[in-house]
């Protein structure tokens, strides 16, 4: 069989290629370290790549949840500490302050540090990470807070049946919520006018709406939006009073613990004005007392401050042995800045009897010495002394001298009332406001973010959460305690040595409360440390697999990388012979 040249040339220079293609790939081993790069190296192999770097793909993920997690947890757990350090400080002060040396000033003194201990902990209480409060669920929704309202409520159509409701800033048309009479239950109650609210045009073509629950013995109408510009007011509507709406307290979304200012009318009211909600405007220059505005025409008003001590003077002609041992204000809502006396009818009962009206409040109570005696928003409690109890005749009069804030303001239907950081709105309804009328304002924190919790996945269907409800920790776990300070701060601002102490004890469960639920946050936070350990482990297998398929035996990819680059050279040589012998090179 003849062979010529050019089948000669032919497979010399296949060859010379097939040892370049070759080279060439035991030097990309080389230098990428890997033995698969493509499925056409391996079909079967590439597969379990995939397959391997799928799976260490989604274990990297949860670890990288679980850094996160272990962030938020550690924020928490470190925050909890902080708001416990400040929770125990004002333990130490109320323990300081209870006692009797203390007098009025000192115990002023003392309320300006707890009132700064309050803020600290509403600042812990608030703590963002990356733009997310830690203790607030997953948002945050201003909300109307109405007063205590009689359930069931009779609703009757043309009477006491509509309302005018801003959401966000878009004003409802007049709302019709019955078109009969009809007696609702609480839940039915809230139900309806969450139902009537959400089907208005105005609302519904703007986008707004609310969700309505009855919280114990009043409405809280809530936005649906998260954030500062979520806000609900009532603005208008025959259904105010019946639904406890003429009054209460206002909140944007701004904050998961928001202070509050609680507008209410008080009892004997005569004329016709109406309270709107009332809202904290600046934090930082709220006090944390209450306040009384009394109108001393239907055109003049005072804004009064009425945390501050209760007299409680033993009459010059008592014969008895009983003393005073504490007076304090225990319900701004209730006061009437009356003054008042308690007379003794026997050594075993006695009276209360308001001096202003000359009206008889209660007669025939039994005295126990050291048990309070509560009236009219304040209480008062008598003790024997060395020389006995009380004598027939005996007499202790009873008054409260608020501090003013505001004096003969000029009152306007409708116009704001602003002071200490708070702003309230009255407003005319069946009249103008009457003389002598009163309208309280208590202040206060509330919690308004919501149950949400922020789950992050470790496993196949498992889940962990890393956030705690801050109702939990602070308002909603047995014991509010920002009212157990609050409820301090007044006692030491009014000289109530009982209120202290009750504040104390409300501190004492407060301490126990948080500490539970940063047991909770550890134990959490062990669990995400055990699912990282377990995730590292499982991510080791993966590679040593990915790393059995897919990597390269690098001594012996150098080894065959260099025998074909021998094999290279002998090719070339070889070709080289053979073309100078060649009838080709000779012509």
């Amino acid at each position: 069989m003849r062979v010529t040249e050019l089948q000669t040339f032919g497979v010399l220079t296949n060859n010379l290629a097939r040892a370049r293609a070759r080279a060439l790939e035991f030097q990309q081993q080389v230098s990428t370290g890997k033995l698969v790069r493509q499925p056409s190296d391996d079909p079967s192999a590439f597969n379990h790549i995939a397959l391997d770097k799928a799976s260490l793909a989604v274990i990297e993920q949860r670890e990288r949840n679980i850094v996160f997690g272990q962030t938020r947890l550690d924020l928490s757990d470190k925050t909890l500490s902080q708001a416990m350090a400040s929770l125990s400080r004002v333990q130490q002060l109320a323990v300081q302050f209870r006692s009797d040396t203390n007098g009025a000033v000192e115990r002023t003194i003392g309320a300006k540090e707890v009132r700064q201990l309050f803020a600290q902990l509403q600042q812990s209480a608030n703590t963002e990470l990356n733009d997310q409060r830690i203790f607030t669920g997953t948002s945050t929704h201003g909300r109307v807070t109405g007063l205590a309202m009689t359930i069931p409520a009779t609703l009757t159509n043309g009477s006491n049946d509509t309302l005018i409701v801003a959401v966000d800033g878009t004003t409802s048309g007049t709302i019709d919520l019955t078109s009969g009479t009809e007696s609702l239950t609480g839940p039915q109650l809230a139900a309806r006018v969450q139902s009537r609210i959400n089907a208005d045009t105005a609302l519904v073509n703007a986008g707004k709406s609310v969700t309505v629950t009855l919280e114990m013995d009043h409405l809280v109408i809530a936005s649906d939006s998260n954030g500062l510009q979520s806000a609900v007011r009532i603005t208008g509507g025959l259904a105010r009073n019946t639904l406890g709406l003429a009054g209460g307290s206002e909140t944007t979304g701004g904050a998961p613990f928001a202070l509050t200012a609680t507008v209410a009318s008080t009892v004997g009211n005569t004329g016709g004005a109406l309270a709107g909600h009332g809202r904290v405007v600046d934090d930082n220059t709220a006090t944390l007392d209450d306040y009384l505005i009394r109108f001393t025409s239907a055109t003049a008003y005072d804004v009064l401050n009425v945390t501050v001590p209760v007299t409680a003077t033993r009459g010059s002609s008592n014969a008895g042995g009983v003393g005073v041992r504490d007076a304090g204000m225990v319900n701004a809502a209730a006061l009437t800045l009356h003054d008042y006396q308690i007379q003794f009818t026997s050594a075993t009962q006695y009276s209360v009897i308001d001096q202003t009206t000359s009206t008889t409040l209660s007669s025939g109570n039994t005295y126990v010495s050291g048990e309070a005696i509560s009236f009219a928003g304040l209480r008062v409690v008598l003790a024997n002394g060395q020389q006995g109890g009380p004598q027939t005749g005996d007499a202790f009069s009873i008054s409260l001298s608020p501090r003013n804030v505001l004096t003969n303001q000029t009152y306007a239907s409708g116009s704001e009332i602003s002071f200490d950081g708070v702003r309230v709105t009255l407003s005319n309804g069946t009249g103008a406001p009457a003389s002598g009328d009163l309208f309280s304002i208590v202040s206060g924190l509330q919690y308004q973010g919501d149950a949400g919790v922020h789950a992050i996945e470790v496993g196949t269907d498992q889940t962990v959460p890393t956030n705690v409800a801050g109702d939990r920790a602070f308002t909603a776990g047995g014991v509010d305690i920002f009212s157990g300070v609050k409820q301090l701060i007044s006692a030491l601002r009014g000289n109530d040595g009982l209120g202290i102490s009750d504040a104390l004890g409300d501190l004492n469960r407060g301490v126990s409360q948080i500490a539970a639920v940063q047991g909770e946050v550890g134990a959490t936070s062990n669990r995400l440390t055990t699912s990282a350990a377990q995730l590292e482990e499982t991510k080791g297998f993966f590679l040593r697999s990915l790393s059995e398929t897919e990597d390269v035996d690098l001594a012996k990819a150098i080894s065959d990388l260099t025998l074909q680059q021998f094999a290279i050279e002998a090719a070339s040589r070889t070709l080289s012979k053979v073309f100078e012998n060649s009838l080709l090179n000779y012509l």
